[in-house]
């Protein structure tokens, strides 16, 4: 193979839909399955609610997929891949999934927690100030805590 040649991959990958999560301001976003792996995975579709805006937000989700792979830290969510289809101005993120519930639903059953997921929330946050990435979706329903009690920002 010669340097700089591009490497074309034959195996189109697949997903079993699970089920929707929800539909925000430039996306929906579903859960999905690769069964090959058996792993669950959150895909975030880029699609705005307003189809006039399509191409002119196209360009922050390319941005939000380059920011998004370089950060890893413990209680931000994890990117796995992505899949971008200029032509058709979309493309899909996929993001770890986080078994657990948001920070609301948790602190309601587990008062006794809010210090350790302040403090964990506020790291995560802490993290992308120092990365110096602006979180622009900060809201209960974007901060998760899993079952072992991580907090995960999306």
């Amino acid at each position: 193979m010669k340097k700089n040649a591009q490497i074309e991959f034959l195996r189109k990958k697949n997903y079993v839909f699970l089920n929707e999560i929800g539909q925000g301001g430039t996306g929906k976003t579903v859960l999905i399955k690769d069964e090959m792996i058996d792993e669950v995975f959150v895909c975030k579709k880029y699609s705005p609610y307003y189809p006039e805006d399509q191409e002119t937000y196209f360009k922050y989700f390319i941005d939000e997929i380059k920011l998004l792979h370089q950060v890893y830290h413990k209680n931000i969510v994890r990117v796995f891949n992505y899949y971008l289809y200029p032509e058709q101005t979309t493309g899909y993120i996929l993001m770890e999934f986080i078994k657990g519930q948001n920070i609301n639903e948790y602190i309601y059953e587990n008062p006794d927690k809010i210090n350790d997921l302040f403090i964990q929330t506020i790291e995560g946050f802490w993290y992308l100030e120092d990365n110096k990435i602006l979180h622009r979706d900060i809201r209960p329903e974007n901060i998760l805590i899993t079952d072992n009690g991580i907090t995960k920002n999306y």
